[in-house]
């Protein structure tokens, strides 16, 4: 049983990128005219294969004594205290999560929302339970985000999609409508790849996580080769976020690599995080006043605009997957908006999420949401930042301003479990078959 958990964890690892989805939730799918896959369900087929991996871990690892799932939780948790708080904080979010949606929104999507942070725990198990060695999870992690490379390569190269469906592969094209492509000419027009994502951004996400996480068990000459195979990559994707997320980053990976002083690499990391909080709450504010010539921007402005103004209406969520929905109802224009604004219907295409990770959160879960997610994620980091390293963490956090991806899309929430397991397992000594183990054995008679 152990060696299929360990040969099916690896396929997983390999394939989770493949967007083979299946369908099913369309309430509100075509309420602005086109397809909108923003506010539809899907099941992708790599998350039944998480599921299926877990029944089984599960069965094999966790069946003490015939203790119950809560119980065994609660076990790996007993003697620490801080760790029990994490569970509660991302508990209670959980709860605000599904009752802002059931409430405000639709139930449905609340429930898929909560499959997915469940998806993640998952992920975030097998990772520090070590099901495989970590060298062995960066190892096939890296050979996936190469055939990606590779294969998103191939479609810069030939212009188009290659017709490989089965690995769920978008149609992609220069004359398919709702594409992403760059100018290169009056009138030429060059895809950016999606290698087997459903967008450039998402390929570009997966490619800087998965390099800033293997570089710790990398060795020089190997971090030079990887990190130019995936700057290719990200270069390829032309995701302008990423670079900057990816720059910063490697910034941030040389500052902690050159000192070893651990209160030195935490100021770092609370000045990062500042820089983002205060420039964050200031685009928040002030959107309205930014004048942009780039169209990309200018949208995303106009963005941010709606986001605070339905904020503004609804400090306490409007549910989960809702925020496109409820969007028609919250002008970029009039009092508060832009002053380049013009009153106009919004085109079937622009129906779609704020491009900032913390403003959707905010929107969708409420202020309550936010504070709690924030609380989590400092509990996370007194747990488990034990020697003052967490590049990866870092990076999530720099990319979460420029796009919703990791919080509305199944990829990314597979990438934040990716990163938030790597920094446990390497700030942490034990994992979690072991702390059982240590509960079981030291229980009192």
């Amino acid at each position: 049983m152990e060696k299929l958990i360990k040969y099916l964890w690896g396929a997983f690892l390999f394939v989770f990128p493949f967007s083979v989805r299946f369908l099913v939730y369309e309430r509100a799918s075509y309420r602005f005219g086109n397809f909108n896959p923003w506010v539809t369900g899907f099941v992708y087929l790599p998350e039944i294969l998480l599921i299926v991996i877990f029944v089984m871990w599960y069965f094999s690892r966790f069946k003490i004594n015939n203790l119950s799932f809560a119980n065994d939780v609660m076990k790996v948790e007993r003697f620490n205290i801080q760790s029990n708080w994490l569970w509660i904080l991302l508990l209670l979010f959980a709860i605000n999560v599904f009752a802002v949606t059931l409430v405000n929104g639709d139930p449905l999507f609340g429930a898929l929302f909560l499959l997915r942070l469940f998806e993640g725990l998952i992920i975030f198990w097998l990772i520090t339970d070590k099901v495989l060695e970590a060298r062995h999870v960066v190892t096939i992690l890296l050979f996936g985000a190469l055939f990606q490379i590779l294969l998103g390569y191939a479609q810069v190269v030939m212009n188009h999609s290659l017709g490989i469906k089965l690995f769920g592969e978008s149609v992609i094209g220069p004359d398919v409508a709702g594409v992403a492509k760059i100018d290169l000419a009056e009138g030429v027009k060059q895809i950016r790849p999606y290698g087997t994502f459903l967008h450039p951004n998402i390929f570009a996400a997966y490619l800087l996580i998965i390099f800033f996480v293997s570089l710790k068990y990398l060795k020089y000459g190997s971090k030079l080769f990887w990190g130019a195979v995936f700057v290719l990559g990200i270069y390829l994707t032309h995701s302008r976020a990423a670079m900057l997320a990816g720059a910063i980053g490697l910034g941030i990976y040389f500052v902690f690599s050159s000192s070893k002083a651990i209160p030195f690499r935490r100021t770092v990391g609370l000045i990062t995080v500042l820089v983002l909080v205060i420039g964050n709450f200031w685009f928040f504010q002030n959107s309205y006043a930014v004048n942009a010539s780039d169209a990309a921007w200018k949208e995303r402005l106009s963005q941010n605009v709606i986001s605070k103004n339905m904020w503004s209406a609804n400090p306490f969520g409007v549910g989960v997957d809702n925020y496109t929905l409820a969007m028609e109802n919250y002008s970029d224009c009039g009092p508060g908006g832009r002053s380049d604004c013009q009153e106009r219907k919004y085109l079937p295409w622009e129906f779609q999420p704020v491009h900032n990770t913390y403003f959707l959160i905010l929107n969708e879960t409420g202020i309550q949401g936010l504070l709690l997610l924030l609380a989590f994620l400092l509990a996370m980091f007194r747990v488990y930042w034990k020697d003052g390293k967490a590049v990866q963490i870092f990076v999530l956090l720099l990319l979460a301003p420029f796009d919703h991806l990791l919080w509305d899309s199944w990829t990314g929430f597979m990438l934040i479990a990716f990163a938030a397991g790597f920094f446990a397992l390497e700030n942490h000594k034990e994992s979690v078959v072991e702390k059982i183990e240590h509960a079981v054995h030291h229980e009192p008679n």
